[in-house]
């Protein structure tokens, strides 16, 4: 994998904190460790950039909470798209929400599109193998797999 960064807690720390310096667009996926292990990391860099980290999983339900089921996909993807546009960079925390199937979301594909302006790392609650991006179980109705392309990968080992 081409776009791949691996190491120890510290570094990943550190060169997702130069990633983020540069203000250059395009989707950052943290993966590796655990997920207790990403959020603190997240939120180490978060704090070192002096800007917050979002619970995805928090600030979409709570504004679709009083759409109908039919309404929440569209708005679902514009709510991240809103977030996008009033932010120089997104740091993304518990993004689980995005694979709920009542959303009919793509999940890579969303977070792709609203990074082609803004930095947005996110924290990846699956698994990083080969090329490819997994979130659950092959017979899970959440699971997904796919193929990535120019997302950055920082892995914890």
């Amino acid at each position: 994998m081409r776009n791949l960064v691996k190491g120890d807690y510290s570094f990943i720390k550190n060169s997702l904190f130069e990633c983020l310096q540069a203000k250059e667009p395009g989707l950052v996926l943290l993966s590796g460790g655990n997920d207790p292990e990403r959020s603190s990391l997240i939120n180490d860099v978060a704090n070192e950039l002096n800007t917050e980290v979002l619970n995805l999983n928090f600030v979409l339900s709570k504004e679709m909470k009083t759409l109908s089921i039919n309404e929440r996909p569209l708005r679902a993807s514009r709510f991240l798209s809103e977030l996008v546009n009033s932010r120089q960079s997104l740091l993304l925390d518990h993004i689980e929400i995005l694979f709920e199937p009542q959303l009919k979301l793509l999940p890579i594909q969303i977070l792709r599109r609203a990074s082609r302006t803004t930095p947005i790392v996110a924290n990846w609650p699956g698994s990083i193998e080969n090329e490819f991006a997994i979130y659950a179980q092959r017979n899970h109705p959440e699971f997904m797999e796919v193929r990535l392309d120019s997302e950055i990968i920082f892995k914890i080992e």
